[in-house]
């Protein structure tokens, strides 16, 4: 383990079950419920459907993500009732999670790399003011490299060599932490040192402090 972090500079974090806690599983079964589709679709919606990844990399508006979901689901939801939805399985951030980011943030240069989007991004800086009073998850870390602002996303090569040239890293200088295999695969292929996340809480067990 020592090994994995010896001469780094730069630790690069996912979001999703690295730093909030996700709840997949009650949203699969809120929207089975509401459309009668099966768990595999349901499950392909919230994460790998090609509309998302349009939504996620900015190529579509919230209005067109919005009524695109809602038409293929067959659902009619006001704005406000689609956002609930949508973000409904983003769970916390827990104090121990962030006081372990800001405290990398104090010894090395630190950095988010999340596929995201607009709608979660506005709820999950809501729920991190509301919880531990900041204002958005970019404070805590260097900089946040989010899908939708870069227009690229995970596992794409391209999105952590932005990251490595506009932060002036060398691969080997950089742990990225995510729960993906997919995304840590292409990662080490670049060089980068990496850590899968399986459990959310698993990486605080890493030596950085």
């Amino acid at each position: 383990m020592n090994e994995l972090i010896s001469g780094i500079k730069a630790v690069v974090f996912d979001l999703g079950n690295v730093i909030i806690e996700l709840h997949y599983d009650r949203s699969v079964k809120r929207l089975m419920a509401l459309t009668g589709m099966g768990e595999s679709q349901v499950s392909e919606m919230l994460v790998t459907a090609p509309l998302l990844q349009q939504f996620e990399v900015g190529a579509i508006s919230e209005d067109e993500f919005r009524q695109s979901f809602c038409d293929h689901m067959n659902l009619k939801f006001s704005t406000e009732e689609f956002d609930e939805l949508w973000n409904g399985f983003l769970g916390e951030i827990s104090k121990e999670r962030l006081n372990r980011v800001i405290q990398v943030k104090q010894q090395y240069q630190s950095y988010v790399l999340s596929n995201t989007n607009s709608i979660h991004e506005r709820s999950f800086n809501n729920s991190l003011k509301m919880a531990h009073s900041h204002n958005a998850i970019d404070e805590l870390v260097d900089r946040a490299y989010y899908s939708h602002k870069v227009a690229m996303r995970k596992p794409d090569a391209s999105i952590y060599e932005l990251l490595l040239e506009q932060e002036g890293l060398h691969a080997n200088e950089v742990l990225f932490i995510d729960d993906r295999l997919d995304n840590i695969q292409s990662a080490s292929n670049l060089g980068i040192r990496t850590f899968h996340n399986k459990e959310v809480d698993l990486w605080l067990d890493l030596p950085l402090i």
